[in-house]
């Protein structure tokens, strides 16, 4: 994979069904297990939650494949979604807009922190070669974190 494919581009309004789309796919069987899929609930909490500002589209080849929202503080960056397309898993996507933040946070001086799901051990191991280390659980979710090593 080239790197010079990949781009990130700031979320606009418009991109909320697109968002839905990948988002519904990509976490629909780990809700599903969980509480259960309700199309009209999921779309209005999707509504509800939305914020562009927070928002990038991963784009590769030209195509929308996924998605990232962060929000940050001066000590932190929490990831509160990455989601890619399950066709476009496994091309080292993830990867890379991962070490873009990692790279971000080392020069930032900032801590990285997300959840998954428990029953998500995919995407646990995705996050565990990536260096981060689980720190909580609660009853759905694994916390994770990254410790950046300053030099």
């Amino acid at each position: 994979m080239e790197k010079s494919n990949i781009n990130l581009r700031n979320a606009k309004n418009s991109d909320f069904e697109i968002i839905y789309q990948i988002k519904s796919k990509s976490i629909k069987p780990y809700i599903e297990e969980i509480w259960g899929w309700k199309e009209a609930y999921q779309r209005e909490v999707h509504r509800n939650n939305f914020v562009a500002l927070d928002t990038r589209i991963i784009v590769y080849k030209r195509q929308e494949i996924g998605y990232i929202v962060m929000e940050e503080t001066v000590k932190e960056i929490y990831i509160e979604n990455l989601m890619i397309k399950e066709e476009f898993q496994n091309l080292g996507i993830g990867n890379e807009v991962m070490g873009k933040i990692i790279d971000r946070a080392y020069s930032e001086n900032k801590i990285i922190r997300l959840q998954v799901f428990k029953i998500n051990t995919k995407a646990q191991r995705f996050y565990e070669n990536l260096g981060f280390e689980k720190t909580s659980l609660n009853e759905n979710h694994i916390v994770l974190e990254k410790k950046i090593q300053f030099k």
